[in-house]
């Protein structure tokens, strides 16, 4: 159940990104928040996340930040030598 609350955590995370955050021509649906914040260099947006989530994380930006880019490897490794037509 923790996994899929996770998910659904970082799904609501990533659409409030997209739909409701500045400038979402420079980001990704599959970015979330937190991952942006550290990316861009959002200074207080990520001192005030990492705050929300110490009682769980240190530094969760940029941990959250090196594992949307994990995803993205992953998803890019898992599909590499398929041929999109």
């Amino acid at each position: 159940m923790t996994s899929r609350l996770i998910k659904i955590g970082d799904a609501l995370s990533q659409l409030i990104n997209v739909a409701l955050l500045p400038n979402h021509r420079y980001t990704t649906p599959n970015e979330s928040i937190s991952g942006r914040a550290h990316r861009c260099g959002w200074v207080r947006t990520e001192a005030f996340i990492d705050w929300v989530f110490s009682p769980w994380e240190a530094n969760h930006c940029r941990v959250s930040y090196e594992m949307d880019i994990q995803r993205a490897l992953d998803l890019v490794y898992q599909n590499q030598g398929m041929q999109i037509k």
